[in-house]
């Protein structure tokens, strides 16, 4: 009976073992992602909560586009980090306390967009001169 139990014990570890250091490296690599899935979590908070309708999805279909070029998190499926960001979602009261916040905070979702648009334009003209 003793040597049944030692023997599972052994498994068990043997088994914990091996499994370890792949999640622990995932959930390294997921703490390094977190603030940059959170922050594009919120802006697309941010201009749902400030902007008109039309901004707010012009902004989340370049959201999507800067996910998928990989400027939010590099070397991660952009599927998994879209699935990471709509689960960060936070209220918009958290974000925008009041109206009077709104300008400043779309002047700064403005300059975002015009940053990751200079960004995907030099690595499209990148990859089209190497190809």
């Amino acid at each position: 009976m003793k040597a049944r139990w030692e023997f599972a014990a052994l498994a068990s570890a043997a088994v914990v073992g091996i499994c370890l250091p792949a999640s622990a490296q995932s959930a390294r690599e997921l703490a390094l992602a977190a603030p940059n899935e959170q922050q594009e979590a919120d802006y697309r908070v941010i201009a749902a909560r400030c902007g008109t309708p039309a901004f707010e999805k012009a902004f989340f279909l370049h959201s999507r586009a800067a996910v998928a070029a990989g400027l939010v998190s590099k070397g991660r499926d952009p599927a998994d980090v879209e699935k990471s960001i709509a689960a960060r979602r936070r209220s918009p009261l958290v974000l925008v306390a009041t109206p009077s916040d709104c300008p400043s905070q779309l002047a700064q979702l403005k300059e975002l967009q015009k940053q990751r648009s200079d960004a995907m334009r030099s690595t499209r003209g990148s990859r089209s001169r190497s190809g």
